[in-house]
């Protein structure tokens, strides 16, 4: 349970650059971007074989994890036109004050740290915002440059969840990341 309510930042995260702010229908072509990528639905509900109703499905279930009291989801933005190009997600665990960080870029704005940008806005907001304890994202072994956008932003490798994470087919290790209030 979390000290304070969940509810999106008010107001929007931005850097200028990047920006984080509430899922609109009009992101859809985001979501038809990011079911290109392999590796974006295996590991989240982004469908992998793209149509309007299940984009729209998809951002309505972004909005419905607030709602349900699950985490809140937010598009990652290009501040210049608004254009949503990533997802960033802070996820309630069952423990008291500690959540999950998710996030995923689509392939086109990938390598021009729009990743790190979203991680390092999120970041303070969930700590102080949420009255974090603990802030940790789940990583697998192979994915080197989501672990360099954590560790970038300060997160720590604490270890190795074997068999933790399945794709549907087969089980996979998981890295533990965190970062804690008073890393920052």
């Amino acid at each position: 349970m979390l000290v304070r309510p969940l509810s999106y930042p008010d107001p929007a995260l931005s850097d200028r650059r990047i920006g984080l702010r509430m899922w609109r229908e009009a992101d859809i072509d985001c979501i038809r971007l990011a079911g290109t990528d392999p590796r974006i639905p295996k590991g989240t509900t982004v469908p992998a074989n793209f149509t309007q109703a299940g984009g729209l499905a998809f951002i309505h279930r972004q909005w419905a994890r607030l709602e349900n009291g699950e985490g809140v989801s937010q598009a990652i933005v290009d501040v210049d036109d608004d254009r949503a190009v990533g997802l960033l997600w802070v996820a309630l665990r069952p423990q008291p004050r500690v959540c999950g960080l998710g996030y995923w870029v689509i392939p086109s704005a990938r390598r021009q740290g729009v990743a790190t940008a979203a991680v390092r806005l999120a970041v303070p907001w969930a700590l102080e915002t949420l009255d974090l304890q603990r802030l940790e994202a789940w990583v697998e072994p192979d994915n080197l440059a989501s672990q360099h956008v954590l560790t970038s932003v300060g997160f720590q490798l604490e270890g190795r969840l074997r068999n933790f994470l399945t794709d549907g087919r087969r089980p996979a290790d998981a890295l533990v990341f965190s970062v804690l209030p008073s890393n920052r």
